[in-house]
């Protein structure tokens, strides 16, 4: 590798390393982990997370475009292990669940699987985004 790319390299790194830095300063300290679309009335959906994003001790989600339901969260770990959350909570568009602390100490999310329900009110699509706490 010539001088030239190993500067370009490093320059890159440096300011992907900045950019998390900033992203993560301005969420609090959340960690954008997914979004997904949520279709049916009631259903249920996954948000896929995986071992690239690191290790996590809390996570939470918020709901973009219209209200939702959430039942019930299943975190899926990186060892096969996995963590049943009852939420029973109304989600009001722009808002989100309270930060929910995963067992263990900082662990792989592998992914995240949630049951809700949509109320019928004709307001257009819903989305959920998963955001994680180190």
């Amino acid at each position: 590798m010539d001088r030239r790319n190993f500067l370009f390299g490093t320059a890159a790194v440096a300011a992907s390393t900045l950019f998390a830095t900033e992203s993560q300063a301005a969420h609090g300290g959340w960690v954008y982990l997914g979004r997904r679309k949520v279709n049916g009335y009631e259903d249920f959906d996954r948000i896929r997370v995986g071992r690239g994003e690191g290790r996590f001790r809390k996570i939470r989600l918020a709901v973009t475009g219209n209200d939702l339901f959430l039942y019930d969260l299943d975190v899926r770990f990186g060892n096969g292990r996995n963590q049943d959350i009852r939420v029973r909570h109304f989600i009001r568009q722009g808002g989100q669940t309270r930060a929910i602390d995963l067992d263990g100490n900082r662990r792989f999310i592998r992914n995240v699987r949630f049951h809700y329900g949509k109320p019928r009110n004709g307001r257009g699509a819903t989305f959920v985004e998963l955001w994680g706490r180190r």
